[in-house]
């Protein structure tokens, strides 16, 4: 198989990274509540991270392709490793928020690496299926983060950051050792909005309501099932609702992917957008908790489309050599999207009732879906740029 070793390196690399998110996200909390700060200090670190993550896309997508996407990402896994370790050691509150920046700057840094050298490596015909093993690597990562923090944590405080940096470098290792250099661009590389295009809009849209979606229900869905009345959701049955939503996110991600390169990738999102903004408005309705495990499990599958096959899409539209700065477009969606959504869905929950944290989200697939098929169409799906021949060197 044609660069398995790299495809291997990539998943690791993005699986580690996304380890560490899970990992330090609960363990801060814990750390800065023994400091004395409260639940909206946490909540500023976290923005912190992700304003950082977002604001890097752009400068990171530009050397990407101008210095390629290899040592861009082991410079970022070395960068992550040694953030997520400060938190082990750091003492005071403000130092939390330097380095939740650094650590947002270092997964900036290999999420558009490797997003542009999954593109980059892969063909056509198997993009979308690439791109799933790509998501299903940020799942299981992010799924195992919390798990191993909290066991690791017991034994001593600072043993999930050291564990996490160490993986992180032996990532780097990996991908120096693997992945073969592109080499850098001898053309002038451009800014990162000189490649939007009419082609651009599905991918982008789909990166920015992902992380609107992601961000607004992992931050609001448990308060909903708290404030709804009639629910009685307990702290169990809270913990299975999450977990349905990870673990279909998680199975969906292969079939998904397979689907889309045998089917289309633009008919396979749009009928898993279709789909996924009926169930939110039926989620509106539940009365019962135990609803939400099914529904929940299903918005996990469905909505998981959104990035894979987004940025399969995306590599498709663009040339090779502008795959990073289209990617770090696409980061810079994802990023204003998780900043915008706790906020806006939070004041629709306030001023127009709980349950318009499904009818929101249900507005605004449903939109993406009009502008799915009103932009490009559901048949204009293969990639029908004549792209350069490999950029690796003989």
């Amino acid at each position: 198989m044609p660069h398995a070793k790299e495809f291997w390196a990539i998943y690791l690399s993005v699986a580690i990274s996304y380890l560490g998110v899970g990992l330090v996200a609960p363990l801060i909390a814990i750390v800065l509540s023994e400091h004395g700060e409260n639940s909206f200090m946490v909540g500023l670190t976290g923005t912190a991270m992700f304003a950082a993550f977002t604001v890097a896309s752009y400068p990171i997508g530009a050397a990407t392709d101008r210095f390629g996407p290899k040592g861009i990402l082991v410079g970022g896994l070395a960068v992550y490793g040694v953030s997520i370790l400060l938190f082990a050691f750091i003492k005071v509150t403000w130092l939390f928020f330097v380095v939740r920046a650094i650590e947002g700057l270092g997964g900036a840094a290999i999420a558009v690496s490797t997003e542009t050298m999954v593109n980059r490596l892969s063909g056509p015909d198997e993009r979308a299926r690439r791109m799933s093993h790509y998501a299903l690597s940020v799942g299981i990562g992010w799924a195992l983060g919390p798990l191993a923090g909290t066991l690791l944590y017991r034994l001593k405080p600072e043993l999930p950051f050291i564990a996490c940096c160490a993986l992180s470098l032996v990532a780097a290792i990996c991908a120096a050792v693997f992945i073969h250099d592109p080499g850098s661009n001898s053309h002038r590389v451009e800014g990162i909005f000189s490649v939007l295009s009419r082609r651009l809009i599905v991918p982008v849209s789909a990166g920015a309501l992902y992380g609107f979606l992601m961000s607004s229900l992992v931050t609001l869905f448990p308060l909903y099932l708290r404030l709804q009345p009639g629910l009685n959701v307990t702290e169990v049955a809270m913990g299975a609702i999450i977990t349905a939503v990870i673990a279909g996110t998680i199975v969906s991600q292969v079939p998904i992917g397979r689907a889309a390169d045998r089917f289309g990738k633009r008919l396979t999102l749009g009928v898993a957008t279709t789909l996924l903004s009926g169930v939110f408005a039926l989620m509106a309705f539940h009365s019962d908790w135990r609803i939400f495990i099914a529904t929940g499990a299903m918005v996990g599958a469905l909505a998981g489309s959104l990035y894979p096959i987004g940025l399969a899409i995306l590599g498709g539209a663009v040339h090779k050599k502008r795959l990073g700065a289209a990617t770090s477009l696409f980061s810079l969606a994802f990023g204003v999207g998780s900043l915008v959504g706790p906020s806006l869905a939070g004041l629709a929950m306030v001023h127009l009732g709980n349950r318009w944290l499904f009818y929101l989200a249900a507005m605004l697939t449903a939109l993406f879906v009009v502008g799915l098929v009103t932009v490009n169409g559901l048949r204009l799906d293969r990639d029908r740029m004549i792209q350069p021949p490999d950029l690796r060197t003989s």
